[in-house]
Formats: structure tokens, sequence, C-alpha cells
């Protein structure tokens, strides 16, 4: 496996997610605060010795009041969510291409053959969903047209790829393009459902134009479920990538792109109107836990270790069965996690996925999962900053695996947790990695292992019981 792709997709993630900070509008009050204090001294006048005073003859006294008064500037600032939609990734699995090309991309978009995955790759004929659309970066902002009418958006995405099939002159492929979004909701409780009429406009590489309409599920946990419809047309010219780099196609191409399709998202989070007048601090949540990334070293009963620097194809290795010598020999790394609660078990009971899930025991014991199945139990240990978290996890394509573990975690920070891990992993690798890790870490076919291990978990935020929704 080339590291530098998983390099480029830590630090993509971490840039856009940074870009979250963009999305919030502070509003500051500046006033000036008076303290005002009052002394009041009360002295009676009297001359020494026994006097007859009373109504008549009343008592001498003196009152006197002293005011001193204090001024000082006063500052309060209030967080407000300034969008209607903020996602890291979105993918749909497309049908309406030719299936004699067909991409081979799964449902929703996100299961593809690793082993297409490669230049020069015209379909197969074998895909059951033939193409996909893809966006990363996305954003909406309110759009106040018709007199402030409601649910009218303006949006974008950093990257937008529509592939109806594997054949690169068919591919729509646009850097910001712009869209206008309606939304009309059947429901304004969590989960959000809603009907999407929407149009874009692509502008580079390709000249195009996408008109769609959407039934939303979502979001919670920045989780969401999509099913399309739509029509998207235009131009690749000639200087785009997609026929540059083509060797069976080399002038501009006219495509006409039909589809249906059912996608899912990650890492989105949607706001109602009336929602970005909410403060921050008062927004619902649903999960126990939402990350950006996740990587844990682990120490695992595998032979050679991924970060050994040997051949794992080397004649000599195999003969020998050489152990590693060093300590780390393998990692877990997960891209957009989520851990949504459930109404079981007093909402401790959650169920989870991520985008991207690598679980690396060592060479020749790896496997990776797309959307994988999660279900643990979140057990507050200590004020709900440290938390034990055992789950059963199945991963069931690129590869099928069974992870069974648990996990310790401390809250550091609002955005930064640790973990320590122990595990049981057993894998099947099916035809659906081809070869995309086998120069790096080996073949790995069936593997089983267990582990321990220390993990980070960069942007990521635990959620105290309290905060969540049900509890309030």
């Amino acid at each position: 496996m080339n590291f530098r792709v998983l390099f480029l997709a830590i630090i993509s993630t971490l840039v856009l997610a940074s870009c979250a900070n963009l999305s919030t509008r502070t509003e500051t009050d500046i006033y000036t605060i008076a303290d005002v204090d009052t002394l009041k001294t009360h002295d009676a006048l009297n001359a020494p010795g026994v006097r007859d005073n009373g109504v008549v003859y009343p008592s001498s006294t003196r009152d006197e009041f002293q005011r001193d008064v204090v001024l000082h500037d006063s500052i309060i600032e209030r967080e407000y969510p300034d969008f209607i939609r903020l996602g890291l990734f979105e993918g749909v699995g497309l049908f309406g291409g030719d299936g004699d090309y067909a991409l081979g991309s799964g449902i929703f978009g996100v299961h593809p053959d690793l082993g297409n995955l490669r230049s020069g790759f015209r379909g197969d004929g074998d895909g059951l969903v033939p193409g996909g659309l893809y966006r990363i970066g996305i954003a909406e902002y309110r759009l106040r047209w018709f007199k402030d009418a409601k649910n009218w958006t303006l949006g974008t995405s950093l990257y937008e790829a529509i592939i109806p099939d594997a054949r690169g002159e068919n591919m729509l492929i646009s850097y910001l393009p712009i869209y206008f979004r309606k939304r009309y909701f059947l429901d304004e409780n969590i989960p959000y459902i809603s009907v999407t009429p929407a149009v874009g406009i692509g502008f580079y590489p390709s000249i195009y134009v996408n008109t769609s309409i959407s039934l939303d599920v979502g979001s919670i946990g920045g989780l969401n479920i999509r099913a399309y419809v739509g029509y998207a047309f235009g131009v690749n010219l000639r200087y785009t990538s997609q026929i540059q780099n083509n060797d069976f196609y080399d002038q501009s191409n006219n495509v006409s792109i039909p589809y249906a399709g059912l996608g899912i998202s990650v890492l989105d989070f949607l706001n109602l109107p009336r929602e970005t007048e909410v403060e921050w601090k008062y927004h619902e949540h649903s999960s126990w836990e939402v990350g950006l990334a996740s990587i844990t070293l682990l120490g695992s009963n595998a032979d050679i270790s991924i970060f050994s620097g040997t051949s794992p194809n080397s004649i000599l290795d195999q003969q020998n069965n050489n152990q590693s010598d060093l300590l780390v020999s393998g990692m877990i790394l997960k891209l957009a996690n989520a851990k949504v609660a459930l109404p079981y078990l007093g909402h401790k009971l959650y169920a989870g996925t991520s985008l991207v899930n690598l679980i690396a025991l060592g060479q020749n014991a790896f496997g990776m999962g797309v959307i994988p199945i999660r279900v643990g139990y979140w057990q507050t240990v200590i004020s709900d900053d440290l938390v034990a978290e055992p789950f059963i996890e199945y991963n069931y394509l690129p590869t099928q695996m069974l992870h069974i573990g648990a996990e310790l975690k401390l809250r550091v920070s609002e955005k930064f947790n640790i973990n320590l891990a122990l595990g049981y992993v057993n894998g099947s690798n099916s035809g659906f990695m081809g070869d995309f890790f086998d120069k790096d870490w080996g073949d790995s076919g069936n593997f089983s292992g267990v582990y321990v291990g220390l993990g980070f978990n960069l942007l990521d935020r635990m959620f105290y019981s309290d905060e969540l929704r049900y509890n309030k």
C-alpha cells in the first residue's frame, strides 16, 4: 500500500474539519456594569450624663451617607451555527450507466472492488451498481429568496464527481460547483425527513448542469441516508483530465446521465433555519461520540510488523518465519466515526460506524471495512471523562472481519481523547481487496489474532450524558 494515500487522506480531512470554525457565528454584547455601594452612619450626639429625653425633648442624632460607584465593562460572546449543512463526505451508488462498463461501486457507491482501481479499467460488466456520485467538503448556507422563504440554500463542495460507469470520458467532475436547493420537510423532528429538489452547475474541469430530487433522512450523529433521482448533462473538453488521461478517447465528449441511486454521508450535519438562532451549547445531540480520525497502535501476535521495513514477499523470511523485534506490530485507522445512542439500557447501548476502518495486526494479517456495523455499550467510569466501551463490530466489504474488543477511553479535551484497547480479530479477504496493500503488507488471506493497543482520537468529541437530547 502507498502510505502517501493515507497521509493525504488524513491531511485532507483535517483541513476540511478546520473549516467548521468558519461556520460559527459569534455575537458579542459589550456594556458597562455599575456597582453601587452605599454606607449609612448613624450617630447619637447627646452629651454625657443622665438626661430626661423623650418625645418632647428627643435625643440628638446625625445620619451620614457615603456612596461609592465603580464602573467596569462586560463582554459576553454567544456562538451560533452559521450553516444549514456542513459535511465531510457523501457517496451515492448510481443506477443508469451502461452495465457493460460497470464500475461496480456497490451500494452507497462506497464498496468498489479495489482491484479495479487502476489505470485503464473500463468496467467488467459484473457490477450490480454501474456508477457513483461523490462529494467531498460539502457546505450549504441560507439563501433568503422570495421574501425570506424558508429552506432555500446556496451551497457548494470542494469536489464533486458524477460517474455513470468506468469510462473516463463520461465522468462529470467539478471543483466548487454551485448548487441551489429547496427542502420540504416531512418531519422536523430528529432525524429530519425532507424532499429536496436541487439544481447544480459545474464549471471545471467538466462543464455541466445537474438536476435532482432526493429523499433525505438525517442528520443523526452526522449520518444521513438519501435516495436520488436525477439527470446530469454537460461536456468534457479535450483539456479535461478525463480525456487527457484516457487511452481510449481523445476528443471532447457530450455527456448525458439519467440516474437513480441510494447514498450515505458521514460527518454531515444539518440545521433547520430556527436552529441557527440557538446557541451551540444548547443544541441537541444524539450520539455518544463523533470523530474525524482515530489511530490505534497495536501490539499483536503477528509474526512481522507492518513497520519493520522487511519485504512481505521475502522468501528468506517465509522460510525462517522471523519474528518482528518491534513492539508495535500494526495499527487500526478509522476515519469519520459516529456512535449513535439507542433507546435501550438507558441509552447506553449504541450503534456505530465509520467511513473507513483499516485493521492491520501485522504483515499478511490485515483487512479493511467500509461503513462497518458496530454495536457497543457506553459505560461511564469516572464523571463521564473516563469511559469503558465493550463492543462487537462486523466489517462486510471489502474484507469480512469480525472484531470483538473493549476500550477504556479518557477525555483529554473537547476535541481530543486517548484510549487503551484490547481485542480479537478474525478476517477473510476476498477478491475485492485486489493488490491494493500487497506491495507493502503482503498477501492477506484468512487471518486472526489478538492485540493490545494505545489509541489517539483527533477532532473527536465525547458527549456527556446530560448533553444527549434524551436526558434533557
